[in-house]
């Protein structure tokens, strides 16, 4: 998606397609187990159905939670902070605060349940915390199936990761990431040029206001 604009002159709207593909994907995936899940709930062939399919259910509708956030996902730019739109909530930080911004690779967490089939159930107990390591699979990774995020950097404390922008390494991602990123940064050098110096340092009293000047 390419920047928009939020109907007023102070705010720029950025959003990108890698984090919109994932949460289209959380979605789809969501919907196949929802579906699969209430049809074991309603069938209830056997003794597991019903556990199994209330589990895929719950998984289902987290995963339904998480796509929606993430293709409602978006950045802010406005005259004094930058904020976004992530997991249905918004975060802010003031521009003031901010020194730089720029795209960094990120992890690619992996998940697994081979150890689960030593848990009291056998298959059961695997399939079982298969799916939940899957919901924290989808829940914990990066906001998109793209490498690229968003940071900015503040003059004191730790990197922020802005989750609503991120980017494949294809020359079109990369492009709407990196035009995110001009705006933040000139966002933030706007800011500092508006920043005021403050009043100016106190002269030094060189002499005493009540020593007598000596005769011309």
């Amino acid at each position: 998606m390419v920047p928009t604009n939020d109907g007023t002159d102070r705010a720029r709207v950025f959003r990108t397609r890698a984090v919109i593909v994932a949460g289209l994907v959380d979605t789809l995936v969501g919907v196949a187990l929802l579906i699969v899940g209430v049809s074991l709930v309603a069938g209830r062939g056997t003794r597991d159905a019903l556990p199994l399919g209330l589990a895929l259910s719950v998984t289902a509708l987290i995963l339904l939670l998480t796509g929606l956030g993430r293709m409602t996902a978006r950045l802010e730019i406005n005259e004094t902070s930058v904020a976004w739109h992530w997991a249905l909530s918004r975060f802010e930080v003031p521009l003031a605060d901010l020194e730089d911004a720029d795209l960094v690779e990120k992890g690619s967490p992996s998940s697994g349940a081979s150890w689960a089939g030593f848990l009291a159930g056998g298959l059961f107990a695997a399939a079982v915390w298969w799916i939940v390591e899957l919901a924290a699979a989808f829940l914990s990774r990066g906001p998109s199936l793209g490498p690229l995020d968003l940071v900015v950097i503040k003059h004191h404390g730790v990197a922020v990761e802005v989750r609503s922008i991120s980017a494949w390494s294809t020359r079109s991602s990369r492009a709407q990431a990196d035009e995110a990123v001009r705006a933040v940064k000139t966002a933030i050098a706007s800011s500092a040029a508006r920043v005021p110096l403050g009043p100016p340092p106190p002269s030094m009293i060189r002499h005493d206001a009540w020593d007598t000047p000596p005769e011309g």
